[in-house]
């Protein structure tokens, strides 16, 4: 029988019972329909997990104790970060969810130049919030420990400057001269994929990438959307790590 997954950091405190939060709690009585003496696994986002029992179970409150000791998920050798745009609200998440299960270890968000208006009135904070609960159920479906970061940044600009130290980096835009293939990736870099909005980039954007030892790729015939072209790559450099 399949044991239902649920985040809280509280699971790897020396304390071995904890509450849930309300939210939680309400997934596990209402939708869950789980009881008390139920069987869960709770994960931290930072790789931790147990087995917990729930002691009492109620809409506003689910207190947890842990019943096993706490493992670790390994961690990954090399990450892959996605900088991607601000796009539309239903694509964008579909995006955050798909690179989520892929295996993405961080998202750099940014407003693209060219964004659609209808985008750039949008309240950025609000959208990356639900990204966040989108990736925290991502990941309980999936069985990862580890929950991705998201950061969202005004510009490219600022947001390129957030890249690691000695990532290998590409840049993905139609204009490129040179595709994208298995010879770009090496056996040790963590590697950071830069993608655009449906506009594409613009000039002052293009400019940017000069001296930065970013590589410019193309990935094919095939225009790609903006919420798809990231989910393509992704799982490409992700079995190249050897991970699917």
């Amino acid at each position: 029988m399949r044991i239902h997954r649920v985040y809280c950091k509280s699971v790897s405190k020396s304390d071995k019972k904890f509450n849930l939060d309300e939210a939680e709690s309400r997934h596990l009585l209402k939708a869950l329909r789980l009881k008390e003496g139920s069987h869960i696994e709770v994960f931290d986002g930072n790789g931790k997990h147990a087995l917990c029992s729930i002691s009492e179970l109620s809409n506003k409150r689910c207190l947890i104790e842990r019943i096993s000791e706490i493992e670790d998920q390994d961690t990954s050798r090399r990450n892959l970060t996605a900088v991607i745009p601000f796009i539309k609200k239903n694509n964008f998440n579909y995006m955050i969810q798909k690179l989520t299960e892929v295996g993405v270890n961080k998202f750099i968000v940014y407003k693209a130049d060219l964004s659609d208006q209808s985008i750039a009135k949008k309240d950025f904070e609000k959208i990356i919030i639900k990204s966040r609960e989108v990736i925290v159920n991502v990941c309980k479906q999936c069985g990862n420990n580890f929950l991705p970061t998201i950061e969202s940044y005004i510009n490219l600009d600022k947001a390129i400057k957030q890249i690691e130290v000695g990532d290998d980096k590409y840049i993905f835009d139609t204009e490129a001269a040179k595709y994208f293939t298995q010879d770009d990736l090496d056996n040790k870099s963590s590697i950071t994929i830069i993608t655009g909005p449906e506009s594409g980039f613009s000039d002052k954007e293009i400019k940017m990438f000069d001296n930065k030892e970013i590589k410019i790729r193309y990935l094919g015939k095939n225009i790609l959307r903006s919420e798809t072209a990231p989910i393509v790559v992704s799982s490409i450099i992700i079995n190249h790590f050897g991970r699917i």
